[in-house]
């Protein structure tokens, strides 16, 4: 049977088999029903709600008793897949933001995997207030006494694990903040994209709204391309990239006069 580990120990019970799905799936081109059944130490039936769940996001194809992961899918939109993707660097990069904030902060913060994990270093600044559509981060700092936390609405995407659309826009632009947090699908080029025209408006409304703007970016975001442009990555105060990053990309970046700081 799987254990919770610490990129899934924030979500539920049912959640967190079905992110141990999607990681399985993504480890093999397919998997029979029953396998995973026994594997996962559940009934099938609980097996078939799961995937049920996962095919209706569209993140997972049934075929005569086996499953396959959408895999396309599941990079762009999938936070249970992303949340196993580059742990150990996305951790290193949170660390690192830590450095760049200040007790008293009012910080908006994105939805990304990527992010998230400042949630673990965020105590060394506190006090101070955070604003987020981002379901995971209000649940992880919600009994956080030193935070003030304040959700932004706006329609809940299962996928996403966040909250966007219009009235999340329109909250984000309702406020002044000291730091926008943010990571991003890709980097093309000298700026980053995202597949999701939602996703797009709400991180440019944080970076709209922020004095300082910082991006985390680990090395897999240079190795897909995405639809919508986000922004330029000149806008950013710093930009933190994993030193597993290649030297040729980096060179690229500082040579363009990009804050770069290599983590």
């Amino acid at each position: 049977m799987f254990e919770p580990n610490i990129e899934t120990a924030h979500l539920s019970k049912a959640d967190q088999r079905r992110a141990e799905i999607i990681k399985l799936l993504m480890e093999s081109p397919s998997l029979p029903i029953k396998d995973l059944a026994t594997r996962l130490d559940v009934s099938l039936m609980t097996i078939h709600r799961d995937l049920n769940d996962l095919q209706t996001q569209g993140l997972v194809r049934r075929l005569r008793g086996s499953v396959s992961a959408e895999k396309s899918m599941l990079f762009e939109s999938s936070y249970l897949f992303r949340t196993h993707q580059h742990v150990g660097e996305k951790r290193k990069l949170a660390r690192a933001a830590i450095a760049h904030i200040e007790a008293g902060d009012a910080i908006v913060w994105d939805d990304s995997s990527t992010t998230f994990h400042v949630t673990e270093f965020i105590d060394q600044v506190t006090p101070v207030t955070i604003i987020t559509n981002a379901l995971p981060v209000l649940e992880k700092l919600r009994a956080s006494p030193d935070i003030d936390l304040i959700a932004l609405g706006g329609k809940f995407h299962r996928s996403y694990n966040g909250f966007f659309g219009l009235a999340c826009e329109r909250a984000i632009r309702s406020y002044r903040v000291d730091v926008a947090l943010l990571s991003t699908t890709t980097i093309q080029g000298l700026s980053m994209f995202t597949q999701d025209e939602q996703v797009l408006r709400a991180k440019q409304a944080m970076i709209e709204i922020a004095r300082k703007k910082i991006l985390l970016v680990d090395e897999s975001k240079f190795h897909f391309s995405a639809l919508n442009h986000v922004a330029d990555l000149s806008v950013f105060d710093v930009v933190l990239v994993s030193r597993t990053v290649d030297e040729e990309l980096v060179d690229q970046m500082q040579q363009a006069g990009i804050k770069l700081e290599l983590v």
